[in-house]
């Protein structure tokens, strides 16, 4: 009688379990900085939660729940993008609203720096003030609007209308939103509750909607990884985050019935552990490009996390001249996505007069790195390693050039070898199912698309199946030449 006795008590407490007790999953809510005291909107690839603030106009940004290395750096808003509401991006570009009602427009970012990309904004109707965003895959900018209690939506290709949903009565503050491709979920702002609308006919699904803990009592912005809702508070000083809804049952208003029973009678079916596999290749971009960085879109068949390896070593033999008062320079290429978190560069050169010699390292995006200034006097040799932490949030990859410049009198030296390591977050642009995969190259020649060096797991840390991608096209790189930076 004993395990009855038990399974009676398990369904009793099942009973009188509370919505939230159901959904909050509070080992996965994030913790927010001290000046990020107004989160108004949220987004994610699934490795990095970007978090907008209403009260400084700035972008911040945190490691997901289980991720290990560093995020990249957030960045200030425009000085016009005074009312920031919700963002949204495609992993290369950010979107920030703006609640304006005189300039009615998405502002666009580039994500790793927060440059301004004016020719990205998606400019709104006169009557549509935003407040959340979300998107498509870049195709469908849908944008909730509080006076008219509609969320609109945009062809971002040419900011023309292409239809409404309608929101209930009691959804007259949407503050976020996001959606699965079949059902829309819309914070308000005055409840504590995320409405859930079908997207196929536009009307409301009670069934979806997610209660929210009393003290997440002012949300603002969502987003979901289709397996955790995120939902940003105004006040709480933190992102709370929920299981996602199943259709009825506990924690939706429903009641316990026989299939809970059954649930403790019969073993649940098997999980689904076939890993992810890529579906489709589209090669996007120029290959004739001055940064020759080629990039191809790549679609897997279920939501996955993609990242690179870390931490990179390239060791250049320059065996190059010093001229006297004059320079040498030498390059190499890094070929890895994300931005610096930290590294080191190792010099080994021969010179007289070393306090003589300026040595910087340039960046890929031009950033310059002095390594030595003609302050300190070394015996004829420099074999110091230099930290270079003062380099983190600039992208890794592209072409690494160290500058030697000598400014004494009657001497030539050489560079001999230098060694540059890097630390990087291995970000890679994209979210959920499509992920843009990066290469730099050298030079002209043909490259075809490899995942050597990337890590693609689902989101249960299942690792891609080794399968080759349903569409494989390579780019034919012409002689274009390379971006360089300004060396003296």
């Amino acid at each position: 009688m004993l395990p009855w006795l038990a399974l009676a008590a398990l369904v009793v407490v099942g009973c009188v379990s509370t919505a939230d007790a159901q959904e909050r999953d509070p080992f996965k809510d994030i913790i927010l900085s001290n000046d990020n005291s107004r989160p108004i909107g949220i987004w994610s690839n699934g490795a990095t939660m970007w978090v907008v603030d209403y009260s400084d106009d700035r972008i911040y940004t945190y490691r997901m729940p289980g991720v290990t290395h560093n995020p990249p750096s957030g960045f200030p808003l425009v000085t016009d993008n005074d009312a920031p509401w919700g963002i949204w991006s495609n992993g290369a570009t950010m979107w920030v609203a703006n609640y304006d009602a005189s300039d009615s427009k998405i502002f666009a970012y580039t994500i790793q720096s927060g440059a301004r990309v004016p020719s990205h904004d998606l400019s709104l109707s006169a009557t549509n003030v935003p407040t959340a965003i979300w998107s498509d895959r870049s195709i469908t900018m849908w944008v909730a609007d509080e006076n008219s209690n509609k969320i609109f939506a945009y062809r971002m290709s040419d900011d023309s209308s292409v239809g409404d949903l309608t929101l209930s009565a009691d959804n007259s503050s949407p503050w976020g939103i996001w959606s699965d491709s079949t059902t829309m979920w819309v914070a308000d702002h005055n409840s504590v509750k995320i409405f859930a609308y079908k997207m196929s006919n536009k009307e409301r699904d009670p069934s979806k909607d997610i209660i929210l803990s009393n003290d997440n009592s002012r949300p603002t912005s969502i987003w979901s990884d289709r397996t955790t809702m995120w939902v940003a508070d105004y006040a709480a000083g933190k992102i709370f985050a929920y299981r996602m809804p199943s259709t009825g049952g506990v924690g939706h208003g429903g009641s316990v019935s026989t299939g809970l029973l059954s649930f403790f009678l019969s073993p649940p079916p098997p999980k689904d552990t076939t890993p992810p596999t890529m579906v489709s290749v589209e090669r996007t971009g120029n290959a004739t490009t001055a940064d020759r960085a080629l990039t191809w879109n790549v679609t897997f068949s279920e939501a996955v996390v993609v990242s690179a390896d870390a931490h990179i070593n390239y060791t250049s033999v320059a065996n190059a001249t010093i001229p006297d008062l004059g320079a040498v320079h030498d390059t190499v290429l890094v070929d890895v996505p994300g931005a610096v978190t930290g590294g080191s560069i190792s010099v080994d050169l021969h010179h007289h007069i070393t306090s003589g010699l300026l040595i910087e390292l340039v960046a890929p995006d031009c950033t310059r790195f002095v390594i030595h200034n003609q302050t300190t006097t070394f015996l004829y040799k420099l074999r110091q390693p230099s930290d270079l932490g003062d380099l983190a949030g600039v992208g890794a990859a592209g072409q690494w050039t160290i500058h030697v410049s000598d400014h004494a009198k009657y001497w030539n030296g050489t560079l001999n070898t230098w060694s540059l390591e890097l630390e990087s977050d291995g970000a890679v642009e994209g979210s959920g199912d499509t992920y843009a995969i990066t290469r730099h190259v050298a030079g002209p020649g043909n490259y075809t698309l490899s995942l050597d060096g990337y890590q693609v797991r689902d989101r249960a840390g299942n690792l891609l199946a080794d399968a080759e991608p349903a569409v494989n096209e390579p780019y034919h790189v012409v002689g274009a030449a390379a971006r360089t930076c300004q060396t003296e």
